[in-house]
């Protein structure tokens, strides 16, 4: 084999141990039965995948100074919701403007949802609020 070539087979077999260590943690054991109530207490951070993580972000408006989902019809919060990779929510958390303070917290409590996990980015008609209606989430572009 080249010398080139053996970094990225030993990076790509140590991937490949690691995934099938990972996966063998990721086993169900039937033995002790089912219980519905099991993950109640495990929110995003249990991945039945072997995929890098991401977080779930909510797109919202704020209309007469009430906090709106973007989506409008039935289940608009369900349908205003996306699942982003955490490492580009990373880079460009910062390029958006997030509901913070007192709104956010009568928004958890609205949506059932934990204030240390939501995120609910704040958007508007234009591009530049980092979201488009025709490409989604793309941060602030050039800035």
């Amino acid at each position: 084999m080249p010398v080139g070539f053996a970094k990225t087979e030993q990076l790509q077999e140590g991937k490949f141990y690691c995934d099938r260590a990972f996966a063998g943690q990721m086993l169900l054991n039937f033995a002790p039965g089912y219980c519905a109530e099991i993950s109640d207490s495990l929110p995003e951070k249990m991945s039945t995948r072997l995929a890098e993580e991401s977080v779930t972000l909510w797109l919202a408006k704020i209309v007469d100074s009430v906090v709106t989902p973007y989506a409008s019809g039935e289940h608009a919060w369900e349908m205003s919701v996306l699942r982003v990779r955490q490492s580009w929510w990373n880079k460009h958390k910062d390029e958006f403007e997030k509901l913070d303070g007192e709104p956010l917290r009568k928004w958890c409590a609205q949506q059932h949802q934990d204030k240390d996990f939501a995120t609910v980015i704040v958007v508007t008609d234009f591009a530049a609020c980092g979201y488009s209606a025709n490409e989604g989430l793309i941060g602030m572009m050039g800035e």
